[in-house]
């Protein structure tokens, strides 16, 4: 079998949650043949074939950058070209040249969309590109999502509901395997409450309302000591610290990109992690299931999309309303405050991610799913 993935970017030119999804992927049919077929990152930069982590990687010189998006003649090119003799093309959706190269009819082999999240920020081109989608997506022979909620929530999705899968997002081999090891091991009480935030600081992430719900904490009625950690960089880093500075706010760190290495610290030092996020634009977050591998509880918000379906209010955490800085400010308020319940929610979290989100469980699932697929008569 020879599968070939496709998306706008790719490690280590980051490529970030979807990135990780197309690596999972190759780890798990690393006895199949594989290539991925990506852009540069700068239009300055010649096309070149490499290697990452034994998989051939193609990356396509751009032309421009419109609305985030690489235009590449190349990469049309690349699909027409490799495809030929491939048994699976996995989109990773969105791309909008790739649902060009949909629209030409220029690929070969089953058409597996990888449905990430919708196509907010192109809000510019959306009339004209809800029509690409919508043919992308007849064209699909299955359509993946990493949870219900991102199927049940988009009245896109829903109209393609029949060849429609759920498979979850899982966590790294060795993300879990340093969970385990960190369970193991006896954990003295800490002097401070560390909350970890970790992601791109951009709009959808809500770290406005996570910096104004911190500040209502810190009340000297209601404190207790905490610190807020934010891991990740991004164009709205200057503008909350900013925020933060108005705020007077004392005990906030921003750490800004960190190697994996440094993330896993984080994720150890913190009691829990928050995950604010504003737009069903966030449609899965990892995060969460990292730090549920580290036994850690999650405040999450109550999105039309997964988030809420991977972190469980009142199993694994708490769920609160988009946007609400009272209610976040409560959630926070009540795990900083209460050893028992962050003790009770992590462990159920763990457990969880033992249960539905490692690397074993997906590809089974993965594998499952494409031998059915390429056994039907097309």
């Amino acid at each position: 079998m020879k599968i070939i993935q496709a998306f706008k970017i790719y490690w280590p030119d980051n490529g970030g949650g979807i990135a990780k999804v197309m690596e999972s992927i190759a780890d798990a049919f690393a006895d199949c043949r594989q290539e991925i077929i990506v852009c540069q990152n700068d239009r300055h930069k010649k096309s070149v074939d490499d290697m990452y982590k034994g998989i051939p990687v193609h990356r396509c010189r751009q032309l421009f950058t419109c609305v985030s998006t690489p235009v590449s003649i190349e990469f049309l090119r690349k699909i027409k070209q490799d495809t030929t003799n491939s048994d699976l093309l996995i989109y990773h959706f969105p791309y909008p040249m790739a649902d060009l190269a949909v629209l030409l009819g220029i690929y070969s082999g089953r058409l597996v969309v990888w449905w990430h999240c919708g196509f907010e920020k192109y809000k510019k081109l959306a009339p004209f590109y809800r029509l690409l989608v919508r043919h992308t997506l007849k064209k699909a022979d299955r359509i993946l999502v990493s949870s219900k909620g991102n199927l049940n929530h988009s009245a896109l999705l829903l109209k393609y509901k029949s060849k429609c899968s759920v498979i979850p997002f899982c966590v790294s081999e060795e993300c879990r395997k340093k969970g385990m090891e960190y369970a193991a091991k006896q954990h003295s009480q800490k002097d401070k409450i560390t909350i970890l935030f970790i992601g791109r600081l951009v709009w959808y992430k809500g770290c406005d309302v996570l910096l104004q719900a911190f500040a209502q904490m810190q009340k000297p009625a209601q404190a207790k000591a905490c610190r807020l950690v934010l891991v990740g960089s991004g164009p709205l880093e200057k503008e909350l610290k900013r925020l933060a500075a108005s705020l007077e706010l004392q005990n906030v760190r921003f750490a800004g990109m960190v190697s994996e290495e440094e993330k896993i610290k984080w994720l150890e030092r913190c009691d829990f992690l928050v995950l604010p996020s504003v737009s069903k634009a966030e449609a899965f977050a990892v995060v969460q299931i990292e730090a549920m591998a580290f036994g850690k509880p999650v405040v999450n918000t109550r999105l039309p999309s997964g988030v809420p379906y991977v972190s469980r209010d009142g199993i694994t955490g708490k769920t609160v309303s988009p946007g609400s800085i009272c209610e976040l400010a409560a959630a926070m308020q009540e795990l900083a405050e209460n050893d028992s319940l962050r003790k009770q929610y992590g462990e159920n979290a763990r457990k969880m991610v033992q249960k539905k989100y490692t690397q074993q469980v997906m590809a089974e699932k993965y594998q499952k799913l494409f031998a059915q697929l390429l056994a039907e008569t097309k």
